[in-house]
């Protein structure tokens, strides 16, 4: 994989999260619906799209809640969801 320049969390309510607003470990860990990664060479970018049956959590021990680097997706209605979507498709490299 390419190496990771910058990155975009898009939530369940429309916000956004960015490595612009502060760390992975600072950006909210619940509502998750879409993450996008900017890689170099410019303008490569992955998004990763979180669905109730495609959802990846990892964290280490008995208690994910201690590892802010963990972030946890949520079922929202599919019409709010392809809406978080399509933004985050044609989304542009924070700056």
């Amino acid at each position: 994989m390419l190496p990771i320049k910058s990155w975009r969390i898009y939530y369940a309510d429309g916000s956004t999260f960015t490595n612009k607003d502060g760390t992975w470990a600072e950006a909210p860990p619940f509502g998750v619906q879409c993450i996008v990664w900017y890689h170099d060479p410019k303008p490569f970018k992955t998004l990763h799209a979180v669905r109730e049956d495609d959802s990846i959590y990892v964290w280490q021990g008995d208690d994910y809640k201690d590892h802010p680097e963990v972030k946890m997706g949520m079922w929202m209605d599919e019409e709010g969801y392809y809406r978080i979507h399509k933004m985050a498709f044609k989304s542009s490299e924070p700056e």
